[in-house]
């Protein structure tokens, strides 16, 4: 009788955002999260990439200046530390979810029965 997560249906959304009884569960929080999840993986992507392609960049044009090249490497070396915490982050998010069974894009919230 008790469900820790209830969530109230409405019977004209569609079941892939919430619709849906206990045995189906409404899976729009693990829609929510999977999606805010990947997006903020693409974009830590796509900074660490545009990061990385600056450091190159004032590499490049350091013109031989010590702190310039200093500032330029270390901003690279910042950047691929980032991409590994971020290839890391996912795959221990993978194997956790595989290992516990869940799925985000899939979760599924048990609701309170219509009628109840």
């Amino acid at each position: 009788m008790t469900h820790a997560l209830a969530q109230l249906t409405n019977p004209v959304i569609p079941p892939i955002i919430g619709a849906g009884g206990v045995e189906n569960g409404g899976t729009a929080l693990g829609l929510l999260l999977g999606n805010i999840i990947g997006g903020m993986m693409i974009v830590a992507f796509v900074l660490a990439m545009i990061f990385i392609l600056t450091g190159a960049f004032h590499w490049i044009t350091s013109g031989g200046d010590k702190a310039n090249l200093e500032a330029a490497r270390n901003k690279i070396i910042h950047s691929i530390v980032g991409l590994i915490v971020l290839a890391s982050v996912w795959a221990i998010t993978t194997i956790v979810s595989q290992f516990l069974g869940i799925s985000f894009p899939n979760l599924k919230i048990p609701s309170i029965p219509s009628g109840s």
